[in-house]
């Protein structure tokens, strides 16, 4: 390999490098937010298994496996360029039509917001569904109340015991639904929260 080869291959290992270096969590949200929004994937719907993005690296991390015997009902993640109460990414739970891979990348749309309080803090979880463009399925589903019943009260009651066992976890306390236009003022706040600290 001659000087010129190696020059080359040294400055693609480190535009590589530098790209991989990429926290995930640092990944741009659109100019309609709170409208729309990127969140990355970390439990998939129906998974057992807490997986968390590191926010120092944006590397997805297993946490720890579920004790209460119970699945989360749809996926789970947290807004990328976002800070919530309780300092980290703002949460949001969200409905496909097939579970995403942890570490997954998708564009949404608030439709509510479950309020939360998890050990004493503010842990709120946004519920959303695919932008149009991402799946049509869900354009009709603009607010909670389009949601069958059945789904609404399944998010309450995950939320209300998933933490449950082993004894001596955090506290949670549900505070009820709050609609879309809710969703967004805290999806705008955690936004300007994250810029803010930049």
């Amino acid at each position: 390999m001659n000087l010129k080869h190696l020059a080359a291959f040294a400055l693609l290992f480190t535009a590589s490098a530098a790209v991989q270096a990429q926290n995930i969590l640092d990944f741009p949200q659109p100019e309609n937010v709170p409208d729309a929004f990127y969140a990355v994937t970390e439990i998939p719907a129906g998974g057992i298994i807490k997986y968390e993005t590191d926010a120092k690296t944006g590397f997805i991390v297993a946490d720890r496996f579920q004790s209460m015997p119970v699945a989360y009902p749809a996926n789970y993640g947290s807004l990328t360029q976002s800070l919530g109460g309780d300092n980290d990414p703002l949460d949001v739970i969200f409905y496909t039509r097939a579970p995403l891979q942890p570490g997954t990348l998708i564009k949404l749309r608030a439709i509510g917001v479950l309020k939360m309080i998890d050990g004493g803090e503010v842990d709120d979880k946004i519920v959303a569904v695919p932008t149009s463009k991402i799946d049509p399925t869900y354009d009709d589903i603009k607010s909670l109340s389009d949601l069958p019943k059945i789904e609404q009260e399944r998010l309450q009651a995950f939320f209300r015991v998933y933490k449950q066992l082993p004894d001596g976890r955090k506290k949670v306390e549900l505070k009820g639904f709050e609609g879309a236009d809710v969703a967004k003022d805290e999806i705008k706040k955690a936004f300007d929260a994250y810029k803010a600290k930049q």
